[in-house]
C-alpha cells in the first residue's frame, strides 16, 4: 500500500478492523487474539493485523502485475515487515482521527450524510456479494435472488464484511471528513504563493522542453497543464474523413505484413535467401500501397465535397469541424504541432507545417487514418504563461496542498496526545 493519506485508506482499514478480515476467516487461536495496537483502549489483535496484511500484499501484488502490463513498474510492496509496518501506522491514524471525530461531535450525521452513507455502503455490499458470485458461484445453476442469497451466505459464513459493517465504517469516514474540513477551514492561500509556484513551474517546464521539445506538444494535446512553450510550436485544426472501417482494417493488416517482411529480411541469417525475403518485402509493400488506393478511392468524394465547402468564400471552419470532423479527440483549440513532431504521423506534421500563415488551409493529405483538412489556426508564442490562464489551476493545487500539510501536522498532534502503545514484538 502506497501512502496516500488517512482518507484514501479509511474505509479499507475500518472494515479491516470490524470484521477482522475483508477476505479470510479470522483465526481466533488465543496468539491472534493478542492485543497489537491499544488506542486510548481500542485494540487491534495480531490475527486482524495479519489478515490485513495478507490482503494487503495480495491487492499489492495484483497492481504490480497491473503496471507490468503497461510495460511500467509497479512500487507497490509486497513484503511482510513492510506491509505490516504501514498497517500499524494506518490502523494508528484511523482510530486516532476517529476518536477526535467522535469526541468533537462529528460522528452526529445530518439525515442528507446518513442518507449519503447509506447508498454508499450499500453499493460496497453490492460489489462484494458480485465479486463472490464471479469468484465462489460462476458456475452455480441458481438464478437472481437465489444466487444473491447464496452470496450472502457465504460472505456471513466466511468472515467478509457485512452490510452493516460497511455502514459503520462509512459512518466513520464521514466523521472524519467532517473532521478534516473543519481541521483545515482556515487553511488559505496568498497570491505572493500563487506567483511563486508559477515561477517553480515554469523554469521545470523550461528545462524539460529544452531537452524533449516534443514532449511539450504531447502535453498540451493531452490535456496536461504547461507553464512553458518552447519555440516553434502552432495550432491546426483538422477535418478528418476516416477510411471505412473494412478498409482502415485491411490498411492495417497490410502495413503488419510489411513490417513483419521487413522484420524477417533485416534479422535474416547469413545463408538465409535474401531475395526471397526482399521479393516478400516487395510484395506487401505493393499490397500495402493497393490497400491505400482503395482506401482512399473510397472516401474521395466525401473528401472533395467538404474540402470544396472549407474552401468557399466565408466558409465557417469551425462549424465545419463540428459537421464533418471524425477525428472525436481533437482538443478544441486544435492540435499544438512544429517542425519535425514525432506524435503524429509524418504526413500531418509535414502539412501543418507547410502552411504559410494564419488562417491557411490544407489540400486534403493523406495519412493511414483517411484524408486530414488542416487549418493553421494560431501561434504559441515562446515563453511562460500568463498567470491569470492557470491561477485557478495553481490556486487549486496549491490550497489541496496546504490543506493536506495542515491536516497531517494535525493528526500528528492528535496522535501525539493519545495514549498509543503498540507491541510489535508479539508479531514476530
Amino acid at each position: 500500500m502506497q501512502k496516500k493519506g488517512l482518507l484514501a485508506l479509511l474505509l479499507a482499514v475500518t472494515v479491516l478492523l470490524f470484521s477482522g478480515c475483508a477476505l479470510v476467516t479470522v483465526d481466533e487461536d488465543v496468539d491472534d487474539a493478542r492485543t497489537i495496537i491499544d488506542v486510548n483502549g481500542e485494540t487491534v489483535t495480531k490475527g486482524v493485523l495479519n489478515n490485513a496484511a495478507e490482503y494487503q500484499i495480495q491487492r499489492n501484488e495484483y497492481m504490480n502485475q497491473l503496471y507490468s502490463t503497461f510495460g511500467k513498474r509497479g512500487s507497490y510492496p509486497t513484503d511482510l515487515a513492510t506491509v505490516r509496518s504501514q498497517l500499524v501506522e494506518s490502523y494508528i491514524e484511523t482510530l486516532v482521527s476517529q476518536q477526535k471525530a467522535a469526541a468533537g461531535g462529528f460522528d452526529q450525521l445530518t439525515a442528507e450524510e446518513e442518507a449519503d452513507v447509506q447508498a454508499q455502503a450499500k453499493e460496497a455490499y453490492d460489489n462484494e456479494v458480485k465479486q463472490v458470485i464471479d469468484s465462489f458461484f460462476a458456475n452455480s445453476e441458481l438464478k437472481d435472488e437465489e444466487l444473491t442469497a447464496e452470496a450472502e451466505k457465504y460472505i456471513a459464513d466466511n468472515g467478509f464484511a457485512s452490510l452493516e459493517q460497511y455502514v459503520e465504517s462509512y459512518r466513520k469516514q464521514k466523521a472524519v471528513e467532517k473532521l478534516r474540513a473543519d481541521a483545515i477551514k482556515d487553511v488559505t492561500v496568498t497570491d505572493e504563493e500563487i506567483a511563486a509556484l508559477l515561477t517553480e513551474k515554469v523554469e521545470a517546464d523550461k528545462e524539460s522542453f529544452a531537452s524533449a521539445p516534443d514532449s511539450y506538444g504531447y502535453s498540451v494535446n493531452n490535456g496536461t497543464t504547461t507553464y512553458y512553450a518552447p519555440a516553434g510550436y502552432r495550432y491546426v485544426k483538422q477535418i478528418l474523413v476516416k477510411f471505412l472501417e473494412e478498409d482502415s482494417t485491411a490498411v492495417s493488416q497490410a502495413q503488419t505484413a510489411l513490417t513483419t517482411a521487413q522484420s524477417a529480411l533485416t534479422n535474416a541469417a547469413e545463408d538465409a535467401d535474401k531475395d526471397a525475403l526482399q521479393k516478400a518485402v516487395d510484395d506487401a509493400q505493393a499490397a500495402l500501397d493497393a490497400a491505400n488506393a482503395t482506401a482512399q478511392a473510397n472516401i474521395q468524394e466525401k473528401t472533395d465535397e467538404i474540402y470544396a465547402k472549407v474552401t468557399a468564400e466565408d466558409a465557417d471552419f469551425d462549424a465545419l469541424v463540428k459537421e464533418y470532423n471524425e477525428d472525436t479527440g481533437m482538443p478544441e483549440r486544435g492540435y499544438a504541432v512544429r517542425e519535425g513532431y514525432v506524435y503524429f504521423v509524418a504526413s500531418f506534421t509535414d502539412a501543418a507545417m507547410k502552411l504559410e500563415n494564419v488562417g491557411d488551409v490544407s489540400e486534403p493529405t493523406a495519412s493511414s487514418y483517411g484524408f486530414h483538412i488542416l487549418k493553421y489556426t494560431e501561434d504559441i508564442p515562446e515563453g511562460a504563461v500568463a498567470l491569470d490562464s492557470v491561477r485557478d489551476t495553481l490556486h487549486a493545487e496549491l490550497l489541496a496542498s496546504k490543506q493536506d500539510e495542515a491536516y497531517k501536522a494535525a493528526l500528528q498532534t492528535w496522535i501525539s496526545e493519545a495514549n498509543v502503545k503498540t507491541y510489535l514484538d508479539r508479531l514476530n
